[in-house]
C-alpha cells in the first residue's frame, strides 16, 4: 500500500512538472526608464518576459489610430521562476522600442526575456539632430540598459548571464555589429553619389546649421566612445537589414568580432542596399552568416505588420510589394533567429 501511494505521488509530481513545462508562456511587460547620468541620457525601456499568469480581460477601449498591430501582454505580471536567456533589441533610426514586437512576442513565448529600448534622441517621439549621427552612442545605450537590467532584483535574478544575445534592425543592426566589436569610421566619405550617406527620411527638421563632419559635440562623442562599443557579455548577434555599411571599408574594423553574427536582408532593399551593407558586413566579419530574401523584399518588411490606418498614413513603411507577405517574411526570419540562438546561446 505504501509503495502504491509512493508511486502515485511520483506520477502526480511528474504530470504536474510536465504540464508546467508544456504550458505556453504568456508575455509579461514592465516599463522602466534608466537614466545614464554620465551622459544626461534617459533611456525608456520595455522588459518583456515569460509568465504563466492569466490574461485579465478588460473592456475594449475606443480604438486608437495606430500605424502597426499590437500584441497581447500582461503588465507587471509575475515572471516564471526559472533562468531564461536574454535578448536585447535595438530599433532602426527614428523607430522605437515597440518597432519589433512581432519578433519580441515569439521570442518571449519561446522562453526568452527580451529588453527593448528607445535610443535617446533617435526615436519616434524624441528626435535630436546630432543623435541621429552619433551612431556609436547607441551601443553605449544598450550596455547601460543591460547593466541595469541585470541589477534588477526581480528580472535580473532570472537571467542566465551566459546566454545573452543581441538583435537589431537597420541602424539597430549596425548597433549590434558595434556591440560585437565593429569599429565605424565616421570620416569615410564614400562615393559622392552614395544616397546612403544622406540623412534618413526620419531626420528631424531643424533651423540649426550643423556641420556633421566638424561639429565639436559629435567629434567629441566619437573620440570618447568609439573604443568602448564592444560588449563581451553579449554572446551572439542577429541583425536585420543593417545600415552604415559606408562606414566600413576594411577587415581591421571588424577583426575584434569573435561572437557569431547572423545577417538577414531583402535583395530589394532600396534604403540600405544589400551590396553596400548586408553583403559587405558578411564579407568583412569572419564569424558571420547571411540569408538574403528575394528581389521584391524591401527594407521596412522587418517592421511590425501594419493596420489599415497605417497603410493610409505611412505607405512607404507599411506597404510591401504585392508579391511579398510581411507576415511570411517574419515567420521565416523567426525560424532563422530561433535556430541561430539555439545553437549559439
Amino acid at each position: 500500500m505504501k509503495n502504491t501511494l509512493f508511486i502515485l505521488s511520483i506520477i502526480t509530481l511528474f504530470v504536474s512538472c510536465t504540464e508546467s513545462k508544456t504550458k505556453p508562456f504568456r508575455i509579461g511587460q514592465k516599463s522602466v526608464t534608466f537614466i545614464d547620468q554620465s551622459r544626461d541620457r534617459p533611456l525608456l525601456t520595455e522588459i518583456w518576459y515569460p509568465t504563466l499568469d492569466s490574461v485579465i480581460k478588460k473592456e475594449p477601449k475606443e480604438s486608437r489610430k495606430a500605424l502597426f498591430k499590437t500584441i497581447e501582454t500582461i503588465p507587471n505580471a509575475t515572471i516564471s521562476d526559472e533562468k531564461f536567456p536574454l535578448i536585447l533589441v535595438s530599433h532602426g533610426t527614428g523607430g522605437n522600442r515597440f518597432s519589433l514586437t512581432w519578433f519580441i512576442e515569439r521570442m518571449v513565448k519561446e522562453g526568452y526575456i527580451v529588453v527593448s529600448l528607445d535610443h535617446y534622441g533617435n526615436s519616434t517621439f524624441n528626435k535630436i539632430p546630432r543623435e541621429f549621427v552619433k551612431w556609436w552612442e547607441r551601443a553605449i545605450d544598450v550596455q547601460f540598459v543591460l547593466t541595469n537590467v541585470l541589477k534588477d532584483n526581480e528580472i535580473g535574478t532570472k537571467v542566465d548571464t551566459s546566454r545573452i544575445g543581441g538583435v537589431g534592425f537597420s541602424l539597430g543592426g549596425y548597433t549590434n555589429i558595434a556591440l560585437a566589436g565593429g569599429y565605424v569610421d565616421r570620416q569615410v566619405k564614400g562615393d559622392e553619389n552614395d544616397a546612403e550617406r544622406e540623412m534618413p527620411a526620419e531626420f528631424p527638421k531643424t533651423d540649426e546649421i550643423i556641420d556633421f563632419d566638424t561639429d565639436s559635440l559629435i567629434v567629441s562623442s566619437y573620440h570618447t566612445y568609439k573604443d568602448h562599443v564592444k560588449d563581451d557579455r553579449i554572446k551572439a548577434f542577429f541583425v536585420m537589414a543593417p545600415a552604415i555599411g559606408f562606414g566600413f571599408h576594411s577587415k581591421e574594423q571588424t577583426n575584434k568580432i569573435s561572437a557569431p553574427v547572423f545577417i538577414v536582408a531583402g535583395k530589394g532593399d532600396a534604403n540600405t542596399s544589400v551590396k553596400n551593407n548586408a553583403v559587405k558586413y558578411n564579407d568583412l566579419i569572419k564569424t558571420s552568416k547571411i540569408h538574403l530574401f528575394g528581389k521584391d523584399v524591401g527594407h521596412y518588411v522587418f517592421l511590425n505588420e501594419s493596420t489599415e490606418f497605417g497603410k493610409q498614413i505611412a505607405p512607404e513603411i507599411t506597404i510591401d510589394k504585392p508579391t511579398v507577405s510581411r507576415k511570411a517574411i517574419h515567420e521565416e526570419t523567426l525560424v532563422l533567429a530561433l535556430d541561430f540562438f539555439k545553437n549559439t546561446l
